[in-house]
């Protein structure tokens, strides 16, 4: 069957929501993926992100895009600047992750622990290992209790701009470019304050079917107070009550024990783990 897969280049968005809800029932955890579709459908893919290579590898027998027969989706920004690729076998990883060569060296790669098993021997033999991690994806469904937080207020702009500076500066990864104000009227972040100051922000999204936690800091010298738990639970809390939305979803760094320990305390649950890989150079 691996031999009559066929590739649907740049798909409409009728077919990407197909492979978005593919996705989504895959057995491997591949929240970064899921969440880029889910913007991606939604419009939300700021012009400097959007993909230069979109593609979904099926074995359908017609023109019409069926869920249970498509093999894997590939997502690649200009410059293969971030890859997301997920598949359900290594034919078809491999097939996928060829679109991308043209484009050029693959600096950041995000997939399942499966595919990275397929695709992570080919990378190491022909780019150059930056550093790569594993993140382990969790999953809450219910809300904890207590918290304390409220959602941001226009007011709130210049800590919030401080936060998204601090966080680039601590982590390596965001964007300093946020719309702040579509984030506080549709209430997708969320702060804490302590003696009139904000210590503590957290962002959500979500994917089709589940919300996502992202962003979330506390500033260094508030830390080990516990803010980011009680923050987190107003969140939790807010989500499950007021939207639509039953569960929601993270990642963290699979050797961040002390986040973990702050998400299991809330009542996530490990649902596997997501490969992110950077790369430098040609060998």
């Amino acid at each position: 069957m691996q031999n009559d897969i066929s590739i649907i280049q740049f798909p409409n968005l009728p077919q990407v929501e197909v492979a978005t809800n593919w996705l989504a029932k895959h057995r491997h955890q591949n929240p970064a993926l899921e969440y880029a579709l889910a913007h991606f459908l939604k419009g939300k893919i700021p012009p400097q992100a959007r993909p230069a290579i979109m593609a979904i590898a099926h074995t359908s027998l017609t023109d019409r895009l069926v869920q249970d027969r498509i093999r894997g989706i590939v997502m690649a920004q200009s410059g293969n600047a971030v890859i997301a690729l997920e598949s359900s076998d290594q034919l078809t990883a491999e097939q996928l992750f060829k679109l991308s060569l043209p484009q050029g060296l693959p600096h950041k790669i995000q997939t399942s622990s499966q595919v990275k098993q397929w695709l992570r021997p080919r990378l190491l033999q022909h780019y150059s290992l930056e550093r790569e991690h594993d993140s382990l994806v969790m999953v809450c469904t219910q809300a904890p209790d207590g918290g304390a937080g409220r959602w941001a207020l226009p007011q709130d702009k210049p800590a919030l701009q401080a936060y998204a500076e601090a966080y680039l500066a601590e982590r390596g990864s965001g964007n300093l470019n946020q719309n702040w104000d579509d984030l506080i009227q549709q209430k997708r972040i969320a702060i804490l304050e302590h003696q009139k100051q904000i210590v503590a922000v957290v962002k959500w999204g979500a994917t089709l079917h589940q919300a996502i936690v992202v962003g979330i800091f506390t500033f260094p010298k508030f830390r080990r107070r516990g803010f980011a738990q009680r923050l987190m639970t107003f969140l939790i809390q807010k989500i499950l009550e007021e939207s639509s939305y039953p569960a929601i979803k993270l990642w963290v760094d699979s050797d961040n024990l002390k986040a973990i320990a702050l998400y299991n305390s809330l009542g996530f649950q490990e649902m596997g783990t997501f490969y992110s890989g950077y790369f430098s150079s040609l060998k």
